[in-house]
């Protein structure tokens, strides 16, 4: 009789055991679930119309990426290959041949078989045809119509890290979530997977530049002016159970910050009479690179922005433009980044060492374009200046940032930021230098270039 209990018990338990939370269960497998994700957003205006979720099972590894419409919530799952938005699969089906997603990428339901029909005589065989030559691939992104979005999907059960962020961002690099899709954990876990925005070179036709801009700061590549917002969000290692309903929230945050850049210019215009028509401004120490599993900036990865400021004669003409007779403009711009570093102290290096540097993050540059008068033909002629600041006590001042306890990572303080520039540039006609307001005013503008050089 006890052998008959230990026999039963043996066979029960090796039942029990047949598919544990370690083995990777097949989509239809019973022992997959049926989850899906709610959003609550800060500001609804703003949410992007798809958004990513990645579905990591932390034990007996799995991973997929779901696409979620936010509009009605509905999703699907999707391969490797359709992350980044110039490979995702076209929603006609009569563009293109190629397919999209990956092995786990959802698949139609088969159509119900129709009747057979009489068999008819058979026909006299054909000659073959000549082979034809092989068609080029066509381009990414022009693939057949890719599963239909559905309410929930199915994964297999265990525990599970979700994190979700923007899946159709042009401004991001998806790379490394890429070949976390294909590798495995052990030779590439989340830990090292992150997102980053894309950069460019200052001569790259796709950046958006003004024109005779000279890079007195060459250490990084720019990323784009007005950058979309980067929202994101993850949750704490979760379960989903089998064989039943799993709902899980997110409500993500905004990773970029919305920050304002104020500063001044005074004219001096006592030798020479000029007025300023446009100004651009470089701003560096931007972080480029989002750890997937945090959410947190690395600030070793940073790039600069260029942007184009408003700016505001005290005493315009009727069109709200400056004069020659104007003593004062205020400059402003507005950008959308994830935030803005400091320039780093390095080993060795005192306080004042560092106030000094111009080369690397948390260093401004502006282009200021004038028509300058010449008195002697009564015509007026442009001439740009360029000028360089250290933000160093700029930046400690306004807060953007917090850094984390071993000093590798940044988040930012909140959605929005300003950064007051108490240094003012003299111009007059000439040369750019300083209003030396002292005190606060440590940070000091440093002029790099002139295009033009004429005593009048």
């Amino acid at each position: 009789m006890n052998s008959k209990k230990l026999l039963y018990t043996l066979l029960l338990g090796a039942t029990l055991t047949s598919c544990t939370e370690v083995e990777i269960c097949e989509r239809d497998h019973p022992h997959t679930s049926d989850v899906n994700f709610t959003y609550t957003w800060n500001k609804p205006e703003d949410k992007p119309n798809r958004m990513g979720v990645l579905c990591y099972r932390v034990v007996g590894q799995w991973k997929q990426v779901a696409e979620v419409n936010t509009d009605d919530l509905t999703l699907r799952l999707i391969g490797e290959t359709t992350i980044t938005p110039e490979n995702r699969p076209n929603e006609n089906p009569d563009e293109g041949d190629n397919t999209g997603g990956g092995d786990n990428a959802g698949v139609a339901e088969p159509s119900e078989p129709t009747e057979p029909t009489e068999p008819t005589e058979p026909t006299e065989p054909t000659e073959p045809t000549e082979p034809t030559e092989p068609t080029e691939p066509t381009e990414p992104g022009t693939g057949t119509t890719p599963p239909p979005f559905t309410p929930t999907v199915k994964i297999p059960r265990g525990y599970y890290k979700f994190a979700t962020f923007p899946l159709d961002n042009p401004s991001i690099d998806y790379s490394e979530l890429e070949q976390f899709m294909k590798n495995d954990a052990k030779d590439y876990p989340l830990q090292n997977v992150g997102l980053s925005y894309k950069v460019y070179d200052i001569k790259d036709p796709k950046l958006n530049k003004p024109l005779a801009w000279q890079d007195f700061n060459p250490y990084a590549k720019y990323i784009q002016p007005d950058v979309e917002p980067l929202y994101y969000d993850s949750t704490t290692v979760q379960q989903v159970r089998a064989d039943r309903q799993t709902t899980f929230e997110f409500k993500p945050k905004i990773l970029s910050q919305n920050i304002d850049i104020n500063f001044n210019i005074v004219k001096n215009t006592d030798e020479v009479e000029f007025k300023v028509t446009e100004v651009w401004a470089e701003i560096s120490g931007v972080p480029t690179y989002i750890k997937m599993n945090t959410g947190y900036l690395d600030i070793t990865k940073t790039s600069k922005m260029l942007f184009k400021t408003d700016i505001k004669p005290n005493n315009p003409d009727d069109s709200g433009n400056d004069t020659n007779e104007n003593k004062r403009i205020a400059c402003h711009g507005n950008i959308n980044v994830t935030g803005v570093v400091n320039v780093q102290r390095a080993y060795g290096e005192t306080l004042e060492d560092v106030r000094k540097k111009i080369y690397g993050p948390g260093i401004m540059q502006v282009v200021i374009y004038t028509e300058v008068y010449n008195p002697k033909t009564g015509q007026t002629f442009p001439q740009k200046w360029q000028g360089i600041i250290n933000l160093y006590n700029t930046l400690n001042k306004a807060k953007l940032m917090t850094t984390t306890s071993d000093n590798k990572y940044v988040y930012r303080n909140g959605e929005h930021g300003t950064i007051n520039i108490s240094a003012e540039i003299l111009l007059d006609g000439k040369t750019v230098g300083n209003i030396d307001k002292g005190g606060d005013a440590l940070d000091r503008w440093i002029q790099t270039d002139s295009d033009i050089n004429i005593d009048i």
